[in-house]
C-alpha cells in the first residue's frame, strides 16, 4: 500500500529526491509514539550522544518547504523541525533541520507499526543507504511481524518453573 493510498488527501509531493548519503550525528530514533494511520508506534528522533543514523541530505527550496511540512505532518506526524548535527558524503559537517513527531505526552500503547518498519526499510533501501543499516531495518521489521503473529504473551513470556531470574 502506497502512502497515497494509506492516506488520502495526502498533500503532492515536492520534487526533492536528489540528495547524497549522509549520518545524522548524536542522534538515534525510538518507536514511541502512536499513530493511528500506521496502526501502532512510529519513530521520532531523540538526542543520543556518540550514535549515528545513516540517511539522505537534501536541499530543499524554500517553496517546496511548506509541502514537505504538511507532507512528513501527514504521513508519521512529525510536525516537529529540530536542528541536527549532519556528516555528508564528503565528509564536511553542518546543521540541517529534520522533521520528527513530537515526544509523547503519555507513554504510547501497542507495538510498533509493523507496516511503518516495512516502509522505512524500503525507504532506506531505494535511498541507496548502507546495506547494514537497511538490513538492520528488515530484521526489525521481521522480529516485531513475528512477535505479533505468536499474540501479546511472546514478548513476556512466563518464567520456566524452578529456575530463578
Amino acid at each position: 500500500m502506497t502512502a497515497h493510498e494509506r492516506l488520502p488527501g495526502l498533500p503532492p509531493i515536492p520534487d526533492v529526491l536528489e540528495g547524497e548519503l549522509a549520518e545524522a550525528l548524536d542522534v538515534d530514533v525510538v518507536y514511541d509514539v502512536a499513530s493511528p494511520v500506521w496502526g501502532g508506534k512510529v519513530a521520532r528522533l531523540v538526542d543520543a550522544p556518540g550514535r549515528k543514523l545513516p540517511g539522505m541530505l537534501r536541499r530543499v527550496d524554500a517553496a517546496d518547504w511548506d509541502a514537505l511540512a504538511r507532507l512528513e505532518a501527514a504521513m508519521a506526524g512529525a510536525s516537529e523541525v529540530r536542528p541536527v548535527k549532519v556528516r555528508s558524503f564528503t565528509g564536511a559537517v553542518l546543521t540541517a533541520q529534520a522533521f520528527t513527531p513530537p515526544a509523547p505526552t503519555t507513554p504510547a500503547q501497542g507495538a510498533v507499526s509493523e507496516a511503518f518498519l516495512v516502509t522505512l526499510a524500503l525507504a532506506a533501501e531505494q535511498a541507496g543507504l548502507f546495506p547494514e543499516h537497511v538490513e538492520r531495518l528488515q530484521a526489525e521489521a521481521r522480529i516485531v511481524q513475528a512477535l505479533q503473529k505468536a499474540g501479546p504473551g511472546a514478548a513476556h513470556p512466563l518464567p520456566v518453573p524452578g529456575r530463578k531470574g
